[in-house]
């Protein structure tokens, strides 16, 4: 048998068979398997953006427009009204600063059906010329920027692409975006990043637009000049596209829109990734939801698949420049009910959280903060769901420095991620995701100290539940106050994951070399 390299010190783990498959509670059965793991703590691999993990508020939130319906029944956009998003919910906002810092993206579909008037008595929405929907106003930019400058976050913007900004020729203009720019110049807001378009590759089928790589190079460079004419220091992200798990892109345009020299006017390439399709999606559904099937390694790993390609099309045409995930949610069109907004969804969260930042995806953009099945807060009653907790955990628990985790005989069920610890100098915490319905997990670490070993173990009681457990305690808040979120201090306990469970595992006195 041929040995791998020695690297600092070896992650073993041994796979605990039970036949309860119970989901929650913590045990330690004897093992009856060992998968085998070493993590290389002399250099980290990469490093993401202290920002890693962010949110976004669709356009359709913010102006009130149209989004996914409550019941989840066939539809290729939101057809839903929703009340302009209100920023100034006291819950909302507690529960939301637990997330600082991070980015505010401001996009989505409807980003590409906004007028934007930034007068005192703006135009209303029957009166809009062709080609828009809804009114963006001032008041509403107002709102954005006040909610993310009190609580610490950095706002994306993405600005409109649509048949409204475009002329008789179907180029685009940038008049109207002239107006914003200025509207948020002189009230010293702040955009980190902008985007011009939401899914260069869906134009065709949502807008009617005959997107093509040349036209986005063409288009990219004209607002890289408007920007330029407003910031000395600006950046810009594109092109946004979307890809389905099966197929990719609908229409191919990251290849050739790179070719051709369009990562010249890039500062960022972003890209949008749902693993799956809810029951909105109907007949348009390449990949639909069914119970379990993030729980399969096959399919969490299609996400590598696709950030592989955006990475290469990056490394070929624009080396050096970051790659974010900019938007991503369990299951496209509005998330699915029982799934995204449950237990069973957490499991793709965390795991492709860790799995991208291992790729060295510098920014991963959730959709959404609150609003339909996808987000992590319920909209109507601001009750956290799973997804929520476990970013918290994620926030808290996870720093920018990631570690390499070397499989040598790992059961695939068992997904396993390491990174320094947040703000905790020589820390390491570990990531476990078991995805086995019978078998628990047991986490050993030889060669650094396991006498104060802390462990976050995460279960409920059903993967179809709105609940969730740390350490046996149901998560609750109160009115966005967080419990303390303490973790279990094992010593030199085994470190035991259920069937169907995550856990944080953190080494506060691993001394690695990397963390410090």
């Amino acid at each position: 048998m041929k040995l791998l390299p020695r690297l600092s010190w070896p992650l073993v783990l041994l796979c605990a068979c039970n036949s309860n498959g119970a989901e929650g509670g913590t045990r330690t059965p004897p093992a009856d398997t060992t998968a085998e793991l070493m993590i290389d703590v002399s250099a980290p691999v990469s490093r993401i953006d202290e920002r890693y993990l962010s949110f976004a508020v669709d356009s359709a939130q913010v102006v009130g427009g149209l989004f996914w319906s409550a019941e989840p029944v066939a539809q290729l956009i939101g057809q839903e009204r929703q009340p302009v998003y209100d920023f100034k919910r006291p819950r909302l906002r507690a529960l939301a600063a637990e997330l600082a810092p991070a980015f505010l993206r401001i996009g989505g579909s409807d980003a590409d059906r906004l007028l934007y008037d930034m007068g005192e008595n703006p135009v209303a929405e029957e009166d809009l010329p062709e080609g828009f929907e809804f009114v963006l106003t001032a008041d509403q930019v107002d709102g954005i920027f006040e909610f993310a400058e009190a609580l610490g976050f950095d706002v994306m913007f993405t600005l409109s692409a649509g048949p409204g900004v475009r002329d008789e020729q179907g180029d685009w203009t940038p008049d109207m975006a002239r107006q914003l720019l200025e509207y948020v110049s002189s009230n010293e807001y702040e955009v980190t990043l902008w985007e011009l378009g939401n899914e260069w590759d869906r134009f065709p089928i949502i807008l009617g637009v005959p997107a093509t790589p040349e036209m986005a190079v063409r288009e990219f460079a004209a607002v890289r000049t408007l920007l330029g004419e407003h910031y000395n220091d600006f950046k810009l992200g594109g092109t946004s596209g979307a890809y389905w798990p099966s197929i990719g892109e609908l229409v191919p345009m990251y290849g050739p829109f790179m070719e051709m020299g369009g990562g010249d006017s890039l500062d960022v390439v972003t890209w949008h990734y749902y693993p799956t399709q809810s029951e909105r999606g109907g007949v348009l559904r390449t990949d639909p939801w069914e119970r379990g099937i993030l729980l399969d390694p096959e399919a969490l790993d299609v996400a590598l698949k696709w950030a592989d390609e955006v990475i290469g099309y990056r490394d070929a045409h624009a080396p050096g420049l970051p790659v974010w995930l900019g938007e991503s949610g369990h299951a496209q069109f509005g998330g699915q009910p029982g799934a995204s907004d449950a237990f069973e969804g957490t499991f793709w969260w965390l795991d492709q959280l860790g799995a991208l930042a291992r790729r060295d995806i510098k920014v991963s953009v959730r959709q959404t903060l609150s609003g339909s099945n996808y987000g992590m807060i319920d909209d109507v009653t601001l009750e956290p769901r799973p997804d929520y907790w476990a970013s918290v955990l994620w926030r808290r628990l996870m720093g920018q420095r990631v570690l390499d985790v070397v499989r040598t005989a790992v059961d695939d069920l068992v997904r396993v991620y390491a990174h320094c610890s947040y703000r905790r100098p020589g820390a390491v915490t570990v990531l476990a995701i078991n995805l086995d319905e019978e078998n628990n997990v047991r986490i050993e670490i030889d060669g650094i100290s396991n006498v104060e070993r802390e462990i976050y173990v995460l279960t409920s009681n059903a993967l179809d539940s709105s609940e969730l457990m740390l350490n046996g305690t149901l998560l609750r808040d109160e009115n966005g106050v967080l419990p303390s979120l303490e973790p279990e201090q094992i010593g030199a306990k085994p470190a035991d994951i259920p069937s169907h469970a995550m856990a944080f595992v953190v080494y506060p006195n691993a001394n690695a070399p990397a963390c410090q």
